[in-house]
């Protein structure tokens, strides 16, 4: 826990309105602390120790601009940045996550809020381990994107609930949990902030808490204020620094805002305006980075995970509009985490899943670094219980070797579904409609015009089919990607042939599309993305998948570094889905 100590009754010099003057405090200044003697200069002092009182050395300790380590004597002492808001530590390995004792939500930061031109002490006490956590899990979260009462309200009674009984009833797979949200937990509405800290906070997993980390998403950038900074504020004030980073054995867990906030627009949002954005990072954040992969011993037998918003996969300009190339960063990042024995990017932001691979990027071990974007919690913004390309609403397990310094294995769970519905499979001949009328093929390349297949919503919005998926099993595989999976046709027990991978663009689920348009009355493009690509297709020798019998689709997975296996089957054909709105 992080004590705030102001010295003597310095708070009340400063001028409320502008924390830069005040009154004479020199001579409330320590000029000593634990036998350390501290710089005229140093803003942000303080000690850290253990809980039984010894101080601890080599503590990193950052304003989120300056690191700096404690010396023997567990003091640490910043020129804090003009804009710095607290203090807060890296938590080294083999040491509790501090948590706060009424949220339970960590609190490895200071309580308080910088006050400039004064002294401001915050003291920390870590906690050492009771055992090794030689194991341990990170539960993914992306976009919980509540805007409403009644969303947070899904959240906390689907989400929150599904985590619990999963992490409880695969105890053993899963140990000792720490979830991680990517961004978006609001969504432009300040209304909704203490709602979703108080789903996350005092969540139990068998007997002990879970705590969640946030990342800040670029909904969470408060739109009622004018800059990149401000914008921040409210997320600061509810769950602490946006660059950050803790250690679990030889995992280095760093969580970063990549979202470059540049003018707002008016919407219909409870905050009535959106932040427009590039995707990347400030020349203070990559030299914020910088000093704390530095500080990182042994990188070569460590596994790094970087925690964002915005994706990296497709280049700096992902998140929006063309970014200045000054505030980017993104190769100067993946080259820094080359460093590492592997390398794993955690994302959200896009709604749907997709595994990219950095091929350019090999790490230590040889392997690429692997980026993770993940579907959405909310899925399609909680319209039903649906991401934009039919993956469920959910979140993602990762279990994490701790000792050696990888993950393992991971899966997509969905929030309504048990671990092993990871796959749909669809007659790809099939068209589909619903009460709206519109009809919507597997088939269908080009936008006809009003009336034509593939065609919904007022807009006349165009859906993408591919032809390759004439006369065959289309199997949508939301968690694949191009190089560690392969999906397989069985009949009466015999393999009979092999699944093909169409390339990202080639096609959205047009069986989704067609729920979407006809059933929930969508009317924009976000509801048929054919970004990522996870559709595998298979013809049969009859060309014609609905007189096929006894089938069977085996998706494998192998996992890159462990080389462990996951196989998912499925045996029957998805029609529609009039069982998922809500």
């Amino acid at each position: 826990m992080a004590a705030a100590l102001f010295a003597g009754a310095a708070c009340q010099n400063v001028d409320p309105d502008d924390p830069n003057k005040g009154g004479n405090k020199e001579k409330e200044r320590l000029t000593e602390l634990n036998g350390t003697q501290i710089s005229e200069d140093a803003n942000m002092i303080g000690v850290v120790k253990d809980s039984s009182g010894k101080p601890l050395a080599g503590v990193p300790v950052t304003d989120g601009y300056t690191y700096v380590v404690t010396d023997a004597n567990g003091v640490y002492q910043i020129v804090g940045s003009r804009y710095a808001r607290k203090a807060y530590l890296s938590v080294p390995s083999g040491y509790e996550i501090p948590l706060d004792p009424g949220t339970h939500l960590p609190a490895f930061f200071s309580s308080g809020t910088i006050v400039r031109d004064q002294q401001n002490r915050y003291d920390f006490t870590l906690t050492p381990q009771a055992t090794p956590e030689d194991k341990f899990t990170l539960v993914m979260i992306g976009d919980p994107q509540c805007q409403t009462d009644a969303q947070v309200q899904r959240y906390m009674t689907e989400s929150i609930p599904n985590m619990q009984s999963t992490l409880s009833t695969f105890a053993s797979k899963y140990p000792n949990p720490y979830g991680i949200t990517l961004g978006d937990i609001t969504f432009d509405s300040t209304n909704t902030w203490e709602g979703m800290k108080n789903s996350m906070s005092n969540v139990k997993v068998g007997g002990r808490y879970l705590p969640f980390f946030q990342c800040i998403g670029n909904h969470d950038h408060n739109s009622r204020t004018t800059t990149d900074f401000d914008a921040t504020a409210s997320f600061f004030e509810t769950f602490g620094p946006t660059d950050y980073s803790f250690n679990r054995g030889n995992f280095h867990i760093i969580v970063m805002d990549d979202v470059l906030a540049t003018t707002t627009s008016t919407n219909s949002s409870p905050n009535k305006a959106t932040w427009n954005y590039n995707g990347g990072f400030t020349t203070y954040q990559w030299k914020w980075l910088q000093a704390d992969l530095e500080l990182v011993p042994d990188k070569a037998n460590k596994c790094v995970v970087l925690c964002c918003h915005i994706p990296f996969r497709g280049g700096a300009a992902s998140g929006g509009a063309s970014v200045n190339k000054t505030d980017a960063y993104y190769s100067e990042v993946l080259t820094a985490l080359k460093a590492f024995k592997e390398a794993h990017i955690m994302i959200g932001h896009t709604h749907y899943p997709q595994n990219y691979l950095h091929n350019s990027y090999k790490t230590k071990s040889g392997l690429p670094i692997y980026e993770h974007v993940h579907g959405a919690a909310c899925g399609a913004w909680w319209s039903s219980n649906l991401n934009t390309n039919g993956q469920p609403n959910g979140y993602s397990l990762y279990e994490c070797d701790a000792k050696n310094g990888t993950i393992t294995n991971w899966i997509a769970k969905s929030t309504k579904d048990d671990l092993g519905f990871q796959m749909r499979v669809y007659d790809g001949d099939q068209i589909y409609t619903g009460s709206k009328g519109y009809r919507y093929a597997w088939t269908t390349t080009a936008n006809g015009g009003s009336g034509a297949l593939n065609v919904g919503g007022s807009s006349n919005i165009f859906a993408k089919g591919n032809q390759v998926f004439k006369n065959a099993f289309v199997a949508a595989v939301w968690n694949d990607d191009a190089a560690n999976w392969k999906v397989e046709m069985y009949q009466n027990g015999v393999k009979v042939g092999d699944f093909k991978r169409l390339g990202d663009g080639g096609s959205c689920d047009v069986c989704v599309c067609s729920f979407f348009f006809n059933e929930l009355n969508k009317n924009t493009t976000s509801w048929t993305t054919s970004t990522a690509s996870h559709y595998w297709y298979f013809v049969p020798a009859s060309g014609n998948p609905s007189s096929e019998k006894n089938w069977e689709v085996v998706a494998t997975q192998t996992i890159p570094s462990s080389k462990e296996t996951n196989v998912y089957r499925c045996s029957a054909f998805t029609v529609d889905y009039g069982g998922f709105a809500f």
